[in-house]
């Protein structure tokens, strides 16, 4: 009696990773499968059921599609209106062009370096800090001020209740001075104009008010109009205790307030994996009193808070509205910009994790790879070049601005960017193979390469590039995306020859003689042999 045939079972939507451990197969020779089917696929990236079908019944296996139950309570949301709300520190977004000092602004307010460690003299990350005004408080929030890192700023600016845009006063209104007004507004934050750099030779303090009340409706006070703009110098400390009240002024008038009485939620700015310590995380509370040992949930990932700290680093016990905290205790790395809230106990937060990741399932199966992608990717011919990359970077915000503006790089539409993989971390084992089988380039972000990593990708002749600064990053990217344009080829016509008298060598070579009737020939150029308009070779002339 012959065995009933095994019928593989799988969900609406699988990683590769799931279905090679389904099919009892190595990971690089499911990835093989799918690269032959024109499908680029990474070992955590998610397929439909559709495509999973496809390419395992070409591996003879019989697949039927399992349903999942689901649970059809919505996740719990904490955030309610406030019940005891009392008044909280005002978050405070600065934010401008690059080199308008808005850095610098920060570095005399807190009285400390804060970007002396970041490569190109740049803001890289999106930083949190506090300052006392008296007896008040003010979060402070550094926001990169690079092209490429648009996504940053507005991840920023929708985090604040001011925005402090920086000006330079010999410089003007510069295109991320722009950007950061429609990031406040699109986020509904009250605006405060530094014009910086007061004390420098060029200085033009009304060109900058003009500049900005005529293209841009900023109208300062003193013009009739309702935004504060606060001339200063950064670097001598010129009128920041004025610009600091004139921030206190505008968050008093907004009333912004929290509830403490409620389970603490806030965001994620940034996270990153550190040797020793895990997932490290920073946080910003938007209300209740985040403490250690509390349980965290934030998208699809959880974990109880093992160590929680200000700023500086220094150990803290409690945590209340419009504080920035690091902590550590995930046990997967949050999103940037995921909303992260306080549950009773680890059965609850295991409980909404699973909830969400049911979730996540259901939209990465409408935006991953399908079934149709696949027969689209079979029988479709590429007009464009493929140019594949693997992105690594220390933290979740540099990898979401490095991989939009990778995305951003215009080659006109001839050349196809696909970003194949990407991950928080140092360049791994997985990254040069997968880059080896995809023929990627692997770019790093302020993360490193170890040794035995450095020699596999040797070995395998895998492109590793890091770099610390993003532009440079940009550059080369671009670089090796427009070596992949095939040269345009531009015939001209230098001359034309007669052909008087065909002689053959001992060799059996054809030499031809004749009489060059218009313009020159010459070595190495290419000459095409006609007769009455039939071409009949084409060589080069010795």
């Amino acid at each position: 009696m012959s065995q009933p045939e095994k019928v593989l079972m799988i969900a609406d939507s699988i990683t590769v990773g799931e279905l090679a451990e389904a099919l009892n197969l190595p990971v690089t020779q499911l990835v093989g499968e799918l690269f032959k089917n024109g499908i680029v696929a990474t070992i955590n990236q998610r397929i439909d059921f559709e495509t999973a079908q496809i390419i395992v019944e070409e591996l003879k296996i019989a697949v039927q599609l399992k349903r999942k139950e689901v649970n059809s309570a919505p996740v719990q949301h904490l955030h309610k209106p406030a019940a005891k709300a009392s008044l909280r520190p005002p978050i405070v977004a600065v934010m401008g062009h690059v080199d308008h000092g808005k850095t610098t602004l920060l570095d005399t307010i807190l009285g400390m370096k804060t970007v002396a460690s970041e490569a190109g003299g740049i803001t890289q990350h999106i930083s949190a800090y506090q300052t006392k005004r008296g007896d008040r408080v003010i979060t402070l929030l550094d926001t990169p001020g690079h092209e490429a890192f648009a996504a940053l700023r507005q991840h920023g600016a929708v985090l604040t209740d001011v925005v402090v845009i920086v000006v330079a006063a010999d410089d003007g209104v510069m295109p991320q001075t722009v950007e950061a007004i429609k990031f406040a507004r699109n986020a509904n934050a009250k605006i405060v104009v530094a014009i910086n750099k007061i004390d420098k030779e060029g200085a033009n303090i009304d060109r900058v008010k003009a500049q900005l009340a005529s293209e841009y409706q900023l109208n300062p006070e003193e013009w009739g109009g309702d935004t504060i703009m606060v001339p200063i110098s950064a670097k001598t400390g010129e009128n920041i205790d004025k610009l600091l009240d004139m921030v206190l002024l505008v968050a008093d008038m907004e009333e912004l307030k929290a509830d403490t009485d409620v389970p603490a939620e806030g965001l994620v700015i940034e996270a990153h994996m550190e040797k020793g310590r895990g997932s490290v995380v920073n946080l910003l509370v938007e209300q209740g009193q985040l403490k250690p040992s509390h349980f965290l949930v934030a998208g699809t990932s959880y974990g109880k808070v093992r160590t929680l700290a200000n700023f500086r680093g220094e150990a803290l016990k409690l945590a209340g509205p419009s504080t920035p905290v690091t902590v550590t205790g995930f046990k997967e790395l949050p999103q940037f910009g995921d909303v992260f809230t306080v549950v009773k106990n680890e059965k609850i937060a295991r409980a909404q994790v699973e909830q969400a990741k049911i979730e996540a399932e259901r939209q990465a199966a409408s935006t991953n790879v399908t079934g149709a992608d696949l027969l689209k990717m079979m029988t479709q011919k590429h007009d464009s070049e493929e140019f594949d990359v693997i992105v690594k970077a220390d933290v979740q915000g540099s990898l979401a601005s490095v991989m939009d503006s990778l995305r951003l790089v215009d080659t006109g539409g001839a050349i196809d960017l696909r970003i194949i993989g990407s991950g928080v971390g140092n360049i791994n084992e997985s990254d040069v193979r997968l880059a080896d089988s995809s023929n990627a380039i692997i770019y790093g972000f302020n993360v490193e390469i170890p040794p035995a990593v450095k020699r596999l990708a040797s070995r395998d002749h895998v492109p590793v590039r890091t770099y610390k600064v993003i532009y440079e990053l940009l550059d080369d990217a671009r670089k090796n995306m427009e070596a992949l344009l095939s040269p345009e080829v531009v015939e001209t016509e230098v001359g034309t020859l007669e052909v008087k008298g065909v002689f053959r060598t001992m060799r059996d070579e054809v030499i031809c003689g004749g009489e060059v009737i218009s313009g020159k020939v010459a070595p190495n150029l290419l000459v095409r042999v006609k007769r009455g308009g039939e071409q009949l070779a084409e060589v080069e002339v010795a």
